[in-house]
């Protein structure tokens, strides 16, 4: 074989390498796919309001207090952290006819439906700063380990002033929301 054979001989084996090399079947290949989900909350909870907080009376210059005004049933989470409830009020309530008012004065829970004062959580809205329309969290709504709270009764203290008749009104929003 001489020179030039060996030559051309070592050329094409190179081209030929390069040719395998730069192959597909060669090639390095990779592929990814991104996984995502989302667990939706499952989120309840049921406020029922008694009788009394829609009839209430007024007898001017006396206080009333624990008037039981509401039950919260069925608050349960999927969160592992549990839930939170909130309460936000103006804290009074208000006649259409007149800008005198009534001050709601204390508010209190109880870890039961069938209590009839409250036992837990019980706040002087002036004493504790409960300020209007500030959100603030109730006690006795944490989960346990089922993510299920227990029932709760809901209550109100108020003082009565001499004031102007009519019909006086207000509200208490409940929000819950995952901890």
């Amino acid at each position: 074989m001489n020179k030039f054979n060996r030559i051309l001989l070592a050329s094409g084996l190179a081209a030929t390498a390069s040719l395998m090399v730069n192959s597909p079947a060669f090639a390095d290949t990779t592929g990814k796919v991104n996984l995502s989900g989302t667990i939706p909350s499952n989120l309840s909870l049921t406020v029922t309001a008694t009788s009394e907080a829609s009839a209430m009376i007024f007898v001017p210059g006396n206080n009333t207090y624990d008037l039981k005004i509401a039950n919260i049933t069925g608050a349960a989470t999927n969160s592992s952290s549990g839930l939170k409830v909130s309460v936000l009020s103006s804290w009074r309530l208000t006649s259409t006819s007149t800008t005198e008012y009534i001050v709601i004065t204390g508010f209190g829970e109880s870890t039961s439906t069938s209590s009839s004062i409250a036992t837990a959580n019980r706040k002087r809205i002036q004493d504790n700063n409960l300020q209007s329309n500030v959100p603030f969290d109730l006690a006795i709504t944490n989960t346990n380990v089922a993510g299920a709270a227990p029932d709760s009764s809901l209550y109100i203290s108020y003082n009565a002033p001499n004031i102007t008749a009519g019909i006086y009104s207000g509200s208490i929003t409940f929000t819950a929301t995952d901890k």
